[in-house]
C-alpha cells in the first residue's frame, strides 16, 4: 500500500489530527505543506515532522486559490488535500457546549470556520484538481458529533461535511478525485482539552473505556489516501472507538 498521491497540503496541519496526518504522509516520503493563522505554531510543527508549512485563514475564501498556489510553490506541485482545520465550541466560547452557552457571534465565528470555509474549501479544491487535470484527493475530517442529537451548529456543520463528501464524492469520483472523510471520536488534542487530559485516563463513554490517539486517526486517513483506499469513495469513517452518545 502507498499513497495515491504525495504532494499534501494539510489545512490545519499545526497540530492535533491534522498534524499526525502529515507526520504519517511524510513517514511514507510524501512532501507535506501544513498551513494555518498561527506561524509560530506551524513553524515548530514543520520543524519538527519535515514539513513546509503557509499561514492561511481558510475562512479568507477568495484567497484559497492563492493558498494552493503557495504549496503547489514550495513542493513542485499540489495533487492531495487535508481539511482538518475546525474550532469546538470550548474554544470559541471558552464557556462550555451548546445549544444556550454560545451567542449569536460566537456562532457566526464557529461556523465561518467550520461550515462556509469548509464548503468552499472542497469546492475549491475540485476546481483545483479539475484545472491541472489532476487524479486527486481530498480527506474532509468530520466528528461523531455528527452522528449525536444535533442541537447546536458544531455537529450540524461536521454533519454538513458528512453530506458534501458524500455528494461530492459521487460526482467527482468520474474524474479520477477521490474524496472522502473521517468522523473521529473523542481524540486526545487541544480541541478536547477541557476534559481530556492523557491517554492513560479512562473514558467509559468509549466502548474501548479510552480516548482515540491522533496518530490512530492518521493511520485511517493514509488508507483512505491510499491506492487500496480507492474503492472508498464518496464515505466518512466513523471512528469513535464505540461511543455510546453516537445515536445514528
Amino acid at each position: 500500500m502507498k499513497l495515491r498521491n504525495d504532494h499534501i497540503l494539510v489545512f490545519g496541519g499545526g497540530s492535533g489530527i491534522g498534524k499526525a496526518i502529515a507526520q504519517r504522509c511524510i513517514e511514507d516520503g510524501a512532501k507535506v505543506v501544513i498551513a494555518g493563522r498561527t506561524e509560530d505554531k506551524l513553524r515548530k510543527t514543520a520543524e519538527e515532522i519535515g514539513a513546509d508549512y503557509i499561514t492561511a485563514d481558510i475562512t479568507d475564501v477568495d484567497a484559497h486559490e492563492s493558498f494552493f498556489l503557495k504549496a503547489e510553490e514550495k513542493m513542485g506541485g499540489l495533487t492531495a488535500f487535508v481539511n482538518a482545520a475546525a474550532m469546538g465550541g470550548n474554544q470559541i466560547t471558552g464557556r462550555g457546549y451548546e445549544p444556550w452557552d454560545i451567542t449569536s457571534s460566537e456562532w457566526d465565528t464557529m461556523q465561518d470556520i467550520d461550515f462556509k470555509a469548509a464548503f468552499f474549501l472542497i469546492r475549491n479544491e475540485v476546481d483545483y484538481l479539475k484545472a491541472k487535470g489532476v487524479r486527486g484527493n481530498i480527506l474532509n475530517i468530520a466528528s461523531n458529533a455528527a452522528c449525536m442529537g444535533i442541537i447546536g451548529c458544531y455537529g450540524a456543520a461536521k454533519e454538513a461535511i458528512i453530506k458534501w463528501t458524500r455528494s461530492f464524492g459521487n460526482r467527482f469520483g468520474h474524474d479520477g478525485i477521490i474524496i472522502n472523510g473521517i468522523a473521529p471520536g473523542a481524540t486526545l488534542t487541544d480541541m478536547i482539552s477541557r476534559y481530556a487530559k492523557s491517554a492513560d485516563q479512562p473514558y467509559p463513554r468509549h466502548a474501548i473505556e479510552r480516548f482515540i490517539l491522533p496518530s490512530e486517526i492518521a493511520e485511517l486517513a493514509y488508507y483512505l489516501m491510499s491506492d487500496f483506499g480507492e474503492i472508498v469513495c464518496g464515505h466518512t469513517v466513523v471512528a469513535d472507538g464505540g461511543d455510546n452518545a453516537a445515536t445514528l
